[in-house]
């Protein structure tokens, strides 16, 4: 986490000089590059735990941008639980011809692990399902965690926020540099 105070506010002003007015805006582009770096780090680091596609992660991340009035990036992520067809599965199509096989999913990096009486139907595009009793019907379709879940674990935060924080103070020198060498 990245915090902006009055402090931090004054210290720019003097490192600008006579440029102080720019202050919020040097701020506003320095965290909007932090927040990028946040985003960006978070797809890097679960996919390194989990078997996911980029695509799949950053679309569930927002990033509300700073400006000069309001001194503050959000990097937020929501989203459901994932298909568990989303991850790697074998068989991934149905096999309506075969003998059943037992059903094989990787959501971790770990490996596969099987799991036992879940099948691929194709109802509106394929999907993971399971019986709920022993007849035929009734079905439930099989979920993996959300990103919001997989991002929350303490060693992914702790990664983006300190990487986050470097970018911060590197772009935030950067800024300086360009204002007082643009004059």
């Amino acid at each position: 986490m990245i915090t902006i105070d009055a402090e931090k506010l004054k210290e720019v002003e003097e490192r600008l000089g006579s440029f102080k007015n720019k202050a919020p805006n040097v701020i506003a582009r320095a965290l909007n590059r932090a927040a990028q770096n946040a985003r960006t780090n978070a797809v890097k680091k679960v996919r390194e735990d989990y078997q996911i596609k980029a695509g799949d992660v950053r679309s569930t991340i927002k990033i509300t941008q700073a400006n000069r009035t309001t001194l503050g990036a959000v990097v937020k992520s929501t989203g459901e639980r994932i298909p568990l067809i989303k991850f790697k599965v074998s068989p991934s199509n149905p096999r309506p011809k075969k003998p059943p096989s037992v059903l094989k999913v990787q959501v971790k990096k770990t490996g596969l692990k099987e799991i036992v009486g879940a099948f691929v139907a194709d109802i509106n595009g394929n999907k993971v399902f399971r019986r709920t009793g022993k007849s035929r019907l009734p079905i439930e379709q099989l979920y993996g965690p959300a990103v919001p879940q997989m991002l929350g674990s303490s060693s992914v935060r702790q990664f983006v926020e300190s990487e986050a924080s470097k970018m911060f103070d590197q772009r935030l020198d950067h800024e300086i540099q360009r204002i007082l060498e643009s004059g």
